[in-house]
């Protein structure tokens, strides 16, 4: 499975990694992560894999409110990849290079 380097591109590598699969798909996905991302990356799952049928919640309740700000920006991202299968990370190489080195990839 492809590794995102954060929350969009570790949502939309599922999503892509999903689609590979054989069918059935699952019909529920649980996000697991620390309580500062599991609000956003329930609704970037929802965005990537709702239009597949997939249903998306915390794998816990012990998500914090999201920022309006991150929300907005990752909503966008993610409507930008359903349109064009990418996430914009392009946009901002060096930004990108830094997350993607501190993930280790």
């Amino acid at each position: 499975m492809l590794q995102g380097f954060d929350t969009v591109t570790q949502i939309t590598a599922l999503a892509q990694w999903l689609q590979r699969q054989q069918r059935p798909l699952p019909k529920r996905v649980s996000i697991a992560t620390d309580p500062d991302h599991t609000a956003r990356a329930v609704l970037n799952a929802q965005i990537a894999l709702g239009p597949r049928g997939i249903k998306v919640g915390p794998a816990a309740t012990t998500a914090r409110p999201i920022e309006r700000r991150k929300r907005l920006r990752d909503a966008f991202r993610l409507q930008l990849w359903r349109a064009t299968g990418s996430t914009g990370a392009l946009l901002a190489p060096e930004w990108a290079a830094g997350k993607r080195a501190s993930c280790g990839l």
